[in-house]
């Protein structure tokens, strides 16, 4: 059987420093037994008022330190990456160290304030109903405009999980994504980050942690980001071993249909093109 995953790259790797699975070197060693060619890791940043699933100050530079060790330790076998999942929320970060941001919004501050976007369905379906009287398109918009400006926060080089506002709509359950109030907030916000960075990441966390259909960004977004210019790199979101560029091939497929000639791949002299085949 042909290994599907031989030769990919993923970005987007948490580890027991906050919600992972495992801890960094085993994700190292999951890589390296699934084919990949390289790994990066992105734990989440510093967020005061959640650090349940943050890293204080001293923790992240601890873990920058780890990882740039596997680097060193495993270059030979695999090439490893250093990031950093930066929230839009978060306060501080590290000046050194590190290869890569990812830059996402988890929160949107409220009248109750600081809420989380993707706790749970019941925990967004409280906020709509407790901050936006019940009206989940103007959640949809809350969040698209708090993120407009996400790369002059985060200083990202890639945009992460685009709509992530989105996680519990599968079938449009709670709103219509066709909808103009969707759409355009959604595209304005779109169109604000790409001025800045060209980036985002096809991630496909929900899809093997929830069951979700569709990646972030969705296909209808990802139609649109191709036909403004923006670029695109496979993200899983990996919080254990097994969902390490989980759909990769499938989302090679789909981004091929949605117009991407290439996707973009991460190394030691910067982001490069990555024909998709």
């Amino acid at each position: 059987m042909i290994n599907q995953i031989a030769g990919e790259q993923n970005l987007h790797t948490h580890t027991t420093y906050v919600d992972g699975a495992l801890t960094a070197e085993d994700m190292v060693l999951a890589a390296v037994e699934r084919g990949c060619a390289s790994i990066g890791f992105s734990e989440h940043s510093y967020v005061p008022f959640d650090e349940h699933y943050s890293m204080p100050p001293d923790e992240t530079c601890k873990y920058i330190r780890e990882v740039n060790e596997l680097k060193r330790k495993y270059g030979g076998i695999i090439e490893v990456f250093t990031g950093l999942e930066l929230d839009y929320y978060s306060d501080w970060h590290p000046d050194e160290g590190l290869d890569y941001i990812i830059g996402t919004a988890h929160y949107i501050k409220t009248k109750v304030g600081f809420s989380a976007i993707d706790a749970s369905a019941k925990h967004q379906e409280q906020v709509v109903n407790d901050c936006f009287d019940g009206d989940f398109y103007a959640l949809a918009e809350a969040y698209y405009e708090n993120i407009n400006d996400i790369v002059d926060k985060t200083k990202a080089d890639i945009v992460g999980h685009f709509d992530l506002v989105m996680k519990y709509n599968d079938d449009s359950r709670l709103f219509d994504e066709r909808h103009p109030r969707y759409a355009s907030a959604a595209l304005c916000a779109m169109d604000e980050i790409l001025k800045k960075c060209r980036l985002f990441e096809v991630n496909t966390g929900a899809m093997y942690h929830y069951g979700k259909r569709e990646p972030y960004p969705s296909v209808f977004l990802l139609k649109e980001l191709n036909k403004r210019g923006g670029e695109v790199i496979l993200s899983s979101d990996s919080h254990d071993a097994v969902s390490i560029c989980h759909a990769f091939h499938e989302m090679r497929e789909l981004l091929k249909t949605c117009g991407f000639k290439y996707l973009k791949r991460l190394t030691k002299d910067g982001f490069v093109d990555d024909k998709l085949r």
